[in-house]
C-alpha cells in the first residue's frame, strides 16, 4: 500500500540537539549528585536503553518524567543554537514544495519545537508532541485517528530504540537512523523496517515514495 504520510521525530532525526540536551542535563546532574555525560562515556551510553542508561548515569527511573518536564521548560530559550542535521532542511523544503503530507511526532515541547521552525523559516504542517518520554504509540493512533489513516500508510523516522518500538506497538512502518541519540547498534536491536546510515540514503528512500 502507498505511503500518505511521513512522521518524523525531532531532536536527533531532523535537528542536532545533542549538546544543549548534554549541558541542560549536567546542569541537572551537578545539582542532584547524578553521573556527568562526558566525551568518555557518551558514546557507550548512546548504546544502552532509556532504562540502563539511568542505572549507569544514577538516575531513579521514577524521575524521568519529571526530569523531561524540566529539560522541556529549559530548552525554549536554547532554541537558537539549534541546527539542522545535514540535508533535513532541504528535505522538507522539499516536501513542502512537492505538497507531501508530513508532520512531526515528538517527546519535545511543541513550544519548543515551533519556536525552531520559525527560527529556521520553515513552515510544518502540523506538529504532535507528548511529554512522557514513551508516549510516542499513543501519539501515532492519536494521528492516525485523526487523520483515517491506516498503520501501513504512515511511515515513521526516528532515531531511537523506543521510537522503533513504538512503531512496532502500532504496526506502522519504521525508519531508523543511525545519527541521533541512540547509536547504530541499539537500533539494529530492534530491527526497523529500514535502517539509514546517512541523510542523503534517507532523502532518497522517501523521494522513492513520494514520487511512486
Amino acid at each position: 500500500m502507498k505511503i500518505k504520510y511521513f512522521l518524523f521525530d525531532f531532536d536527533g532525526t531532523l535537528v542536532d540537539s545533542r549538546m544543549i540536551i548534554v549541558s541542560l542535563y549536567n546542569s541537572l546532574a551537578a545539582k542532584k549528585g547524578y553521573k556527568l555525560i562526558t566525551n568518555d562515556n557518551i558514546t557507550y551510553l548512546r548504546t544502552l536503553s532509556i532504562k540502563e542508561k539511568c542505572k549507569a548515569l544514577g538516575v531513579p527511573r521514577y524521575k524521568v518524567p519529571f526530569i523531561v518536564t524540566w529539560f522541556s521548560k529549559r530548552f525554549y530559550n536554547e532554541v537558537t543554537k539549534l541546527s539542522f542535521n545535514e540535508g533535513m532542511k532541504a528535505l522538507l523544503h522539499s516536501l513542502n514544495d512537492k505538497n507531501v503530507p508530513y508532520a512531526i511526532l515528538s517527546s519535545n515541547a511543541q513550544k519548543n519545537i515551533q519556536a525552531f521552525f520559525e527560527y529556521q523559516n520553515v513552515n510544518v504542517p502540523a506538529i504532535y508532541t507528548s511529554g512522557r518520554l514513551f508516549g510516542k504509540d499513543r501519539l501515532l493512533k492519536k494521528f492516525m485517528k485523526q487523520h483515517n489513516a491506516k498503520p501501513e500508510e504512515i511511515l515513521y523516522i526516528g532515531d531511537e530504540a523506543r521510537d522503533i518500538l513504538a512503531c512496532q506497538k502500532c504496526g506502522v512502518p519504521v525508519v531508523g537512523v543511525s545519527w541521533g541519540y541512540d547509536a547504530v547498534e541499539a537500533i539494529q536491536k530492534t530491527q526497523p523496517d529500514y535502517l539509514i546510515n546517512t541523510p542523503e540514503e534517507l532523502t532518497k528512500l522517501l523521494k522513492g515514495f513520494f514520487n511512486e
